[in-house]
This record gives C-alpha cells, sequence and structure tokens, in this order.
C-alpha cells in the first residue's frame, strides 16, 4: 500500500475540518499567494525560481514540489502526484506543470489564469489528506481503469454535453461493474474532483483579469481567460451528487 509522506502533506491540526472548510483554507492560500505574486511582476514576465520561492514563503510547513513545463503534458497545467524514486511505496512530491515562454522559459502575466488554476489545486492536495488518500486508494483499485477514462471521457471533457446520457446511461454502465464499496470510492473521488475544479476554473478565471488590470501598464491588451464553464461541472457534480446519495442511502439500509 502507498503511503502519503509529511512532505506531500500538511500536518493533521492545520487540515482539521469538514471538505468545505479545508477548501477555504486551501482557498485563503490561493489569495495570500496573488496578493504576493502579482507584485513580482515588474515586466510582463516572471522567472519560475520567483514563483517557486513565493510558494515557499507562505507553505505552512515543508511541501516537497517542482516546477516543471507543460510541454511534458496534453494539456495547459497540471498537479501531479510523484512517488519516492528510492521508495515507490511512498508519495512524497509533486510536480506543477505550467506554460513557460519557448524562448526564456519564464511565466507570462497573461497566464495567470492557468497558475492560479493550478496553485489552487496544489494547495487544495496539501489541505485535503482525506482526499489524497482516496486517491492512493483507487489509484491501486482494480477498478483504476475505469475510473481514469471515465474522468477523462465524461467528466472533465468539454466535448461531453449530453448530461442525459451521463445520467442514465454513461455512470449507470461503468458503476454497474463495480461492488458497492467501490462505486462509493468511485463517486465520492468523481465528487471532489469535479467541485476541486469548480474552485480552480474560479480562480483562474478571477485573478486572471486581476493581474491584467493591475498591470495595464505592462501588457498591451486584456485578454478575457476562459471560466470553464464549457465543461458544465456544475452539473455533472449535481449527477455525480445524486447518484452517491442514492448509493449511500442502500449502503444504510443494508447494513
Amino acid at each position: 500500500m502507498i503511503k502519503i509522506s509529511p512532505t506531500a502533506k500538511l500536518p493533521v491540526e492545520l487540515c482539521k475540518g469538514a471538505y468545505e472548510q479545508r477548501f477555504d483554507k486551501a482557498q485563503k492560500l490561493t489569495d495570500e499567494f496573488f496578493n504576493k505574486i502579482s507584485k513580482k511582476f515588474t515586466t510582463k514576465d516572471i522567472a519560475p525560481d520567483v514563483f517557486t520561492k513565493t510558494v515557499e514563503e507562505i507553505l505552512p510547513s515543508k511541501i516537497n514540489f517542482q516546477l516543471e513545463k507543460n510541454s511534458k503534458i496534453s494539456c495547459e497545467g497540471a498537479v501531479v502526484h510523484c512517488l519516492n524514486p528510492q521508495n515507490t511505496g511512498e508519495l512524497n512530491s509533486y510536480k506543477i506543470f505550467l506554460p513557460l515562454n519557448k524562448y526564456d522559459n519564464k511565466i507570462s502575466i497573461y497566464d495567470t489564469n492557468v497558475f492560479m488554476h493550478e496553485i489552487f489545486h496544489f494547495f487544495c492536495e496539501i489541505f485535503n489528506p482525506k482526499h489524497l488518500a482516496r486517491s492512493v486508494k483507487l489509484a491501486e483499485s482494480p477498478f483504476r481503469r475505469y475510473d481514469d477514462f471515465f474522468y477523462n471521457e465524461y467528466l472533465y471533457n468539454k466535448k461531453c454535453t449530453d448530461l442525459e446520457a451521463l445520467k442514465n446511461e454513461h455512470l449507470p454502465d461503468v458503476l454497474r461493474v463495480m461492488p458497492q464499496d467501490e462505486k462509493i470510492l468511485f463517486l465520492q473521488n468523481a465528487r471532489y474532483k469535479l467541485k476541486e475544479e469548480l474552485y480552480a476554473w474560479a480562480n483562474g478565471y478571477k485573478y486572471g483579469i486581476e493581474n491584467q488590470k493591475i498591470h495595464k501598464d505592462l501588457i498591451s491588451e486584456e485578454i478575457e481567460p476562459s471560466d470553464g464553464k464549457e465543461f458544465k461541472l456544475g452539473e455533472k457534480l449535481g449527477i455525480v451528487n445524486s447518484i452517491l446519495k442514492e448509493i449511500l442511502n442502500d449502503a444504510r439500509k443494508n447494513k
């Protein structure tokens, strides 16, 4: 079983409370990060080490992370869990993938929406050890392939807009192959990830606009970032919540 190192999560005393409270803690740290990083844009680009040092300045305890160029992934940005190379049974760090300029490998003010989106994800991970443990458990489950495929194909996919088909066909089809405990694990994980994405898109959109307004003197024009509404994350979250509620009620009745 994969264990989570103290270098990949905050101490328990900092993570107390319901998951909404932990989201709030991640949000406060995100707000603090923006207030600091925005001041460091004296030109329209900042160096990756400035970004890294700013994160380190506000972390409540030591967390291992590394900034990487997004050319290694298939999307604009991502936060990835990393196993200890000396002990693959231990999750001990993160990689934060961000767009870096082609010629000087710096972070552009125009990508504020991306780095604020991803930094919220990062703070959520370290403030939510229960979700981290659930993710690890699911990663070791024989049903992992269903989770990976379903989330990318139907939940976090802007091409999937047929909500009736999602509710009445696609989701029931994937749940049909799982025992009850795996259904609950799968749906709890999906619920959390969708909720986190809603927060992350909101942060990216808000701060993407705000940083351009603060630094009008540094940019040639303001560009409105995406707000992620085309993914229909809120609607999909509602469907996942309703089905999870039904399964949890059945589980309680059968105890």
